[in-house]
């Protein structure tokens, strides 16, 4: 049975783990150590506020993160709107569990006043279609078209 929890401030392992997972979803491209050392993928091993599925182990996380103008995220659009990213491990993909942590986390930031949440998807990963169930568009001219966003 898969149980939610907040994601706690020492979980950066995990965070690694999951940033590690979503960039090498299409092909193997990056190693651990990349994601430590470079620095626009570096910044997602850490959140604001998050939450972890567990089944025996970590099995998803979905997490916030507010970025600057000067040293933004993928899918950044503005300061006062968080970036979201989501991991869900290989065998619990196709189950309802991205769905249910975007419903989670969609509601998390709703009670705390943000004014939206937006992400980056690449081209041809199938989230996107998860993404848009949930109302997240794309964030419109002057954006890569992988950045959506969900406005409160």
């Amino acid at each position: 049975m898969t149980t939610l929890r907040p994601l706690r401030a020492d979980e950066q392992d995990l965070l690694a783990q999951a940033t590690l997972e979503n960039i090498n979803r299409a092909a193997p491209r990056y190693t651990p150590d990349d994601v430590l050392s470079t620095p626009e993928l570096a910044h997602y091993i850490s959140s604001d506020v998050g939450l972890v599925a567990e089944d025996g182990g970590p099995v998803g996380v979905v997490w916030l993160r507010f970025f600057s103008a000067d040293d933004p995220g993928y899918g950044f659009v503005e300061e006062s709107v968080p970036e979201l990213s989501i991991w869900v491990a290989e065998g619990h993909r196709g189950m309802g569990l991205g769905g249910q942590l975007l419903t989670e986390i969609t509601a998390l930031a709703r009670q705390r006043g943000y004014p939206g949440i937006s992400l980056s998807v690449e081209q041809g990963n199938p989230a996107r279609h998860l993404y848009e169930r949930h109302g997240f568009l794309p964030a419109g001219s002057g954006f890569d078209p992988g950045t959506l966003i969900l406005k409160f």
